[in-house]
């Protein structure tokens, strides 16, 4: 015997259980500042940012013909591509930096510039990376991963 097919309502009931799997806040403890909450931005602004970040790192291969045959990898990333990615994923995940206030503050650069002139280039790319984990997912599964192990 094969499978059932999925009901209308036992398919709904799924997704409504993985939505509620899903974090939708999440505070980091951010240096020189301290927990700060950010929120899960909309799918299409995750997949932007992974897509951005794509673009920006670039992997070669160059094979080589002698017996060993080996295969040697040399990736070049346009630090520029990826910490613009980085600026507007992490000021779109935080309602604190979007605030009429802090825009205010920084009147003379774009809204997506405003997380490095607050927590620094470093610091941006690391809380994008962070974040990144933590809403599609990645971290979860890490944890997971660890406690089966233990």
């Amino acid at each position: 015997m094969g499978k059932q097919v999925l009901k209308l309502e036992d398919f709904l009931n799924k997704f409504a259980e993985n939505e509620e799997k899903k974090v939708k806040i999440t505070h980091i403890d951010v240096p020189n500042y301290g927990l700060i909450e950010f929120v899960r931005p909309r799918e299409g602004v995750i997949l932007d940012f992974l897509n951005e970040i794509s673009k920006g790192v670039e992997v070669t291969q160059d094979k080589t013909t002698s017996v060993d045959k080996q295969v040697k990898e040399s990736t070049k990333a346009d630090l520029k591509i990826l910490l613009e990615a980085a600026q507007k994923f992490v000021y779109l995940c935080c309602p604190m930096l979007q605030a009429k206030e802090v825009r205010d503050k920084f009147k003379s650069i774009t809204p997506y510039e405003i997380p490095t002139a607050v927590f620094g280039y470093n610091q941006t790319q690391d809380l994008a990376n962070e974040l990144s984990d933590i809403f599609d997912g990645t971290a979860t599964r890490k944890k997971v991963e660890e406690e089966i192990k233990n």
